[in-house]
């Protein structure tokens, strides 16, 4: 995956953006917080189709080893897939500053095999373990809002975004050795004890990043 956004960065590079100006119709987006937040790589894509109307999509991958923060608060391999399809709608389409809002579909999934944790059952009850098979599925929807931030004349720019939704998860383990009960944490914050709680619910969706943009 490294390589791969290693790849993407020198073809835009190598790219004649010097002479680009407001034709641009396509821009490709890395999030700068997922890395460090999400624990996965986050590329995008989006294509101008008409005077205010944009589609996109974005896909997320990560893994033990390739981002600074491991996946979860558990040992062990894991992997995880995501991906976002979008619709956008200029609100200022001749405007330098571009205002978009957008409606965003996602779904997640992760997948950690014998890894070794904490969790909080279905009953709330609270237990560690030495090794279990971990899959997690997500998936909703965001209505968003986006500003994108750059020079007409320049190829490159950030793309601030904030929006609310829906999410729908369900955490399962199975193949767990070693299940014995133990203390709930008390320290850090509160809603982190329940990121790896069993079962499903759906709840609310809070949805805040910084992209980098490249224009062509």
């Amino acid at each position: 995956m490294k390589k791969f956004l290693l790849l993407i960065f020198i073809c835009l590079l190598s790219s004649p953006f010097s002479a680009q100006s407001e034709e641009y119709k396509s821009i490709i987006s890395v999030s700068s917080f997922s890395p460090f937040r999400d624990q996965r790589y986050n590329v995008g894509y989006m294509r101008k189709v008409s005077e205010r109307w944009w589609i996109g999509t974005e896909v997320a991958y990560g893994a033990n080893g390739m981002t600074p923060i491991n996946i979860g608060n558990f040992e062990g391999k894991n992997r995880i897939f995501e991906i976002r399809p979008e619709v956008f709608y200029s609100l200022a389409p001749q405007s330098r500053l571009k205002h978009f809002v957008s409606a965003e579909a996602f779904y997640l999934n992760q997948i950690g095999k014998g890894v070794t944790g904490n969790y909080y059952d279905r009953n709330e009850d609270y237990y560690s373990f030495s090794s279990s098979d971990y899959k997690r599925i997500k998936y909703g929807l965001n209505i968003n809002y986006s500003i994108l931030l750059h020079k007409e004349t320049s190829w490159f720019g950030f793309m601030p975004k904030i929006g609310f939704g829906l999410r729908h998860r369900d955490i399962s383990y199975t193949n767990t050795i070693d299940k014995i009960p133990a203390d709930p944490p008390i320290d850090g914050l509160p809603f982190d004890y329940h990121l790896n709680r069993e079962g499903s619910d759906l709840l609310f969706n809070f949805n805040i990043d910084m992209k980098l943009i490249f224009k062509f």
